[in-house]
C-alpha cells in the first residue's frame, strides 16, 4: 500500500502466485492514481505561487505608474511589466498538464473500484471492506468515489482558469490592474480551496486505510492477507 494510497489489500507477502499477479496490479494502479492526484495538487500550488509573484510585480508596477505630474509613466513600469507577464505566464504553464493528471487519476480510481469488487468476489479482503463500512466510509468504493468527486471539481476549476489566460494577458497589457484583480481573485481562491480539499481527502482516505490495517492486520510476519482475516475473525 502506498503512503497515501487507498488500495484495499495488504502488500503481497507470501500470496499464491495467481493472487500475487492480481494484487500487484491493484497496488500499481493505486500508486498511479495517488501519484497523479498529488501531482494535480502540486500543479495548483505552483500556479498559486506564480500568481502571488504576479501580484507582487503588479503592485510594484502600480507604485511607479504615476509620475510627479499625475500622468501615467509607461517607461517607469516597463521593467516590472516584463516580470508581471513572465510570472503570469508561468501561472498557466504550471497547469498545462494538470487536466491530464486528473483524468488519469480518475480513470485509475474507477478501475480500482472494479478491481476491489473482483477481489471481494474471490474471497480476499472481506475484513478490510467490512471495517470501512463500519467506519461509515461506504467501503472502498465510497472512498474512491469521494476522491473522484474532488478530482472532478478541481478539473472544473483548472479549466475555467485556462479559459481566462488570454483575457488576463490583454488586461495586463492595458495596465488595467483593478480589472485584473477583480477578475482573478475569486477563481484563484476557488482553485486553492479545491486543491486543499482534494489533498485533505487524500490524507483522510490514507489515514482510514492505515487505521484499518493496524487495527486488524499484523503485516510484520507471515501471510498478510491470512493474518488480516484471522484478526478480524477474532474481533467479531
Amino acid at each position: 500500500m502506498g503512503v497515501l494510497g487507498l488500495h484495499n489489500e495488504c502488500p503481497p507477502t507470501n500470496y499464491a502466485a495467481a493472487d500475487t499477479a492480481d494484487i500487484v496490479k491493484g497496488l500499481v494502479s493505486d500508486a498511479v492514481a495517488t501519484g497523479e492526484t498529488l501531482r494535480s495538487v502540486r500543479d495548483c500550488m505552483e500556479a498559486l505561487a506564480n500568481l502571488d509573484d504576479t501580484v507582487r510585480h503588479v503592485v510594484e508596477a502600480s507604485a511607479g505608474a504615476v509620475g510627479p505630474d499625475g500622468t501615467f509613466d509607461r517607461a517607469a513600469v516597463s521593467e516590472q511589466m516584463a516580470n508581471v507577464l513572465k510570472t503570469y505566464s508561468q501561472t498557466f504553464r504550471a497547469l498545462d498538464g494538470t487536466v491530464t493528471h486528473i483524468d488519469r487519476a480518475v480513470m485509475e480510481y474507477v478501475e480500482l473500484q472494479g478491481y476491489a469488487a473482483t477481489a471481494l468476489a474471490r474471497g480476499r479482503d472481506e475484513c478490510y471492506e467490512n471495517r470501512l463500512v463500519q467506519l461509515g466510509e461506504g467501503g472502498f468504493a465510497g472512498m474512491a468515489q469521494a476522491r473522484i468527486a474532488h478530482l472532478r471539481k478541481l478539473r472544473v476549476r483548472v479549466q475555467l482558469l485556462q479559459r481566462m489566460e488570454a483575457l488576463g494577458e490583454e488586461i495586463l497589457n492595458g495596465y488595467d490592474f483593478n480589472a485584473f484583480f477583480m477578475m482573478f481573485m475569486q477563481p484563484m481562491r476557488d482553485l486553492g480551496v479545491a486543491a486543499q480539499d482534494l489533498y485533505n481527502e487524500t490524507v483522510r482516505g490514507a489515514l482510514v486505510a492505515y487505521d484499518t490495517l493496524v487495527r486488524v492486520c499484523d503485516i510484520r510476519t507471515g501471510n498478510a492477507a491470512d493474518t488480516l482475516r484471522r484478526e478480524m475473525a477474532d474481533v467479531h
